[in-house]
């Protein structure tokens, strides 16, 4: 029978260490991403890698809002940005989105150097918090993992998949999954672990993972077999969707604030300005009036 554990995201926790994890695996929402857009494979790649650290990460620590996820590169590829919106609602999917910006021209895509930054804002009335780190080796997930080590001083693993299927004809073309894992600071006589331990549960982290592409993946034996005989504990799935912020009134309000010189720069032959939201491809139009309107009102 095919597996419905997909687009979800799986909390867990350890409870006779300490220790808590995720683990995301996307399908419909890795193609939902980039049908507005004809990335290159590699660019495809390496946004679901920024996409996977985003949807676990927000999870993770309860954004009551929105996490922002923007890796900014010295070469090829400038810039990875992702969203993940919190669910609204007890039991309801977070809107996730995400975008890349590449040179066009390059013979080969590069992400060696560059900064990885989070944004945690948790909405209206609360200062948002930003933390940055150097890319790791061209790498998001070492990157992603020295992050919570600088900031918080605690030992984060990640496994990221992400498989193209070829002979797909449904357009999902692409699957991915996202393993996190973190080992939390000694509390209420739980056991810390030791760095061997964590070393052998990061091998057989990165051993299993290596099977959940597969249609028959069974996500509750593949924790199972990670953790073998320790105390597991298994919380409710949260649903992950494509979901775009973008809002007329919103761009509006932006358009508002450019001098009425900058403004006339802007439009087009009939007097308009127009505007594409990079994430979703939706298009918006105004004229000098309505922006004028809206300065004035």
């Amino acid at each position: 029978m095919k597996n419905n554990f997909l687009d979800s995201i799986l909390p867990f926790q350890i409870d006779d260490k300490n220790l808590r994890g995720r683990f995301a695996r996307i399908e419909r929402l890795a193609s939902d991403i980039i049908k507005h857009h004809r990335f290159p494979d590699k660019v495809c790649k390496l946004l679901f890698e920024a996409l996977l650290l985003t949807i676990l990460i927000g999870e993770m620590i309860k954004i009551r809002w929105r996490l922002s996820l923007q890796i900014r590169g010295n070469e090829s590829i400038k810039l990875l940005a992702t969203d993940y919106y919190a669910p609204k609602d007890q039991g309801k999917p977070a809107n996730i989105r995400a975008y890349a910006d590449y040179d066009k021209e390059a013979t080969h895509l590069n992400l060696d150097t560059g900064l990885f930054a989070i944004t945690i804002d948790q909405g209206k009335n609360m200062e948002p918090y930003q933390g940055i780190t150097p890319i790791i080796e061209g790498s998001l997930r070492k990157s992603a993992e020295n992050y919570f080590f600088q900031s918080e001083q605690i030992k984060t693993f990640f496994d990221l998949n992400i498989t193209k299927k070829h002979s797909e004809k449904s357009g999902r073309n692409w699957i991915a999954s996202g393993f996190m894992l973190q080992a939390l600071p000694d509390e209420h006589d739980k056991k810390y672990i030791d760095d061997k331990s964590w070393n052998i549960l990061k091998e057989r982290i990165t051993e299993q993972t290596k099977d959940s592409m597969s249609e028959e993946f069974d996500q509750y034996r593949f924790l199972d077999n990670i953790f073998q005989n320790s105390a597991l504990t298994v919380f409710k799935e949260t649903k992950v969707k494509f979901g775009c912020s973008c809002k007329r009134k919103t761009l509006l309000h932006t358009l508002s604030k450019y001098p009425k010189a900058q403004l006339e720069d802007m439009c087009d032959k009939k007097e308009k300005i127009s505007a594409n939201c990079q994430f979703c491809g939706r298009k918006f139009q105004f004229s000098l009036k309505q922006i004028s309107d809206y300065y004035e009102s």
